[in-house]
């Protein structure tokens, strides 16, 4: 199984390094910041599923939005890395529902909460389009 990890260089020193080093058994991780996403416009191809570290999830939202490529992470089923289980920018309404792996998870517990993510339902939310300024 294969899965996305964006997390910028900066937060990468703040996450598990299972994560950030693609060490979870079973599983390949493909590490990109989110300005390599931002400037490829697409994630790579045959992933099961996204991760995104918090600090930089909350930093390129409005990013994101602007490219529309809220609709590329909704795709898939979508992860975040967090010490906590505060609200994420645009996602007030997924609150209780976000699956949240926390930053210093060991390899064998990544690999758990992977296989998890992987058979749970894509989380069907949908963000609003942007509005266009004329």
């Amino acid at each position: 199984m294969t899965f996305v990890f964006i997390c910028d260089t900066h937060f990468q020193k703040k996450v598990s390094s299972a994560l950030v080093n693609g060490e979870v058994p079973n599983h390949k991780i493909i590490t990109m910041t989110a300005d390599q996403f931002l400037e490829a416009g697409k994630l790579p191809e045959g992933i099961s599923g996204v991760i995104i570290e918090r600090g930089t999830w909350q930093k390129s939202f409005s990013m994101f939005r602007y490219f529309d490529l809220l609709s590329l992470l909704e795709e898939h089923n979508l992860a975040f890395v967090s010490n906590s289980d505060n609200e994420f920018k645009g996602r007030s309404t997924m609150k209780s529902k976000e699956f949240i792996i926390h930053s210093g998870i060991s390899a064998d517990d990544a690999s758990a909460k992977l296989n998890a993510l992987e058979a749970a339902p894509p989380s069907a939310f949908v963000h609003p389009k942007s509005k266009a300024i004329a």
